[in-house]
């Protein structure tokens, strides 16, 4: 059999140029569908990513922190996680660039959990230093209830003490006066005629009273109880008070009649009715009587 040499060496070029075509098809099928597979990969991981971050967003958004600082601290947190979304949203996607904002988002969520750690351990210290600031005012309101109820208790016990040592009166009387002459006075009830309100009254022996001088002090209050005679104030640690008339008697352990004439120079203040005479040891009322005027 004889065989052309020039035919048989366009059939071996013919084949393996099919060879060749087939290869390169079969490279760039595979190729392609390497390349799809690979764009749809960077597509579905920039997918996560933006969800990750606007969770990441909200998350931000929903935390209640009472502290400026920490608060300062997640504002300026979130504010670089919205440049991140913005900046994936408005470039072109690739590995890299999503590598880069895993590793921010990964590098985040460690900051906020140490935050939120370091947040919860102040408000913890916060509230035990808020319980012993609270025990310690409950501790301060007993120690002041307790001062207060000592001082009530001085307080009542400084004036039995004070009654017990104060003269005592019998016989009060008070007596309007109206002056003829400088010798002459003469009872009345008239405000028109009334010059003079005598006030007598008797001390008696009180074996606790201590010896010496005492001041006894008058005071004469008209229908609406108000001092319509004033001599003078008189102030005490705890009390004042004005008076109508003061007379000063020597206690020695015996009864002791005592009157007082109190001159009326002006009759403004008097009007008709039931005037009330008290007679005071001091501070201490220890006497009292009625006048009536007309």
């Amino acid at each position: 059999m004889i065989v052309n040499p020039q035919l048989f060496n366009y059939r071996l070029i013919i084949g393996t140029l099919v060879i060749a075509i087939v290869v390169l098809g079969s490279y760039s099928f595979s190729n392609y569908n390497s390349l799809k597979s690979h764009q749809e990969f960077i597509e579905q991981e920039t997918l996560l990513v933006q969800n990750e971050l606007n969770e990441m967003i909200k998350s931000y958004d929903d935390l209640k922190i009472n502290n400026n600082a920490i608060e300062l601290e997640f504002k300026k947190t979130k504010a670089e996680l919205e440049t991140a979304l913005a900046t994936l949203l408005n470039s072109k996607p690739d590995v890299t660039l999503i590598s880069k904002y895993r590793n921010q988002i990964a590098t985040l969520k460690k900051e906020k959990t140490k935050i939120l750690s370091q947040f919860e351990s102040i408000q913890s210290q916060n509230a035990l230093l808020q319980d012993e600031v609270n025990n310690f005012s409950i501790k301060i309101e007993s120690q002041n209830n307790q001062l207060l109820t000592l001082e009530k208790e001085k307080d009542i016990l400084s004036q039995t003490i004070n009654r017990m040592v104060s003269l005592s009166t019998d016989n009060v009387s008070a007596i309007a006066l109206d002056n003829l002459n400088s010798r002459t006075d003469i009872k009345t009830s008239s405000i028109d005629r009334l010059d003079n309100i005598e006030v007598c009254l008797t001390l008696l022996s009180n074996q606790f009273t201590p010896e010496g001088n005492k001041n006894i002090y008058v005071q004469i209050l008209g229908p609406n109880n108000q001092l319509v005679v004033e001599r003078g104030h008189i102030n005490f640690k705890d009390t004042s008070f004005s008076y109508s008339g003061m007379t000063v008697v020597n206690n020695n352990f015996d009864n002791i009649d005592v009157c007082t004439k109190i001159n009326v120079n002006s009759k403004k203040s008097f009007k008709e009715g039931i005037y009330n005479v008290v007679v005071f040891q001091d501070n201490l009322p220890i006497g009292s009587t009625q006048l009536e005027l007309n």
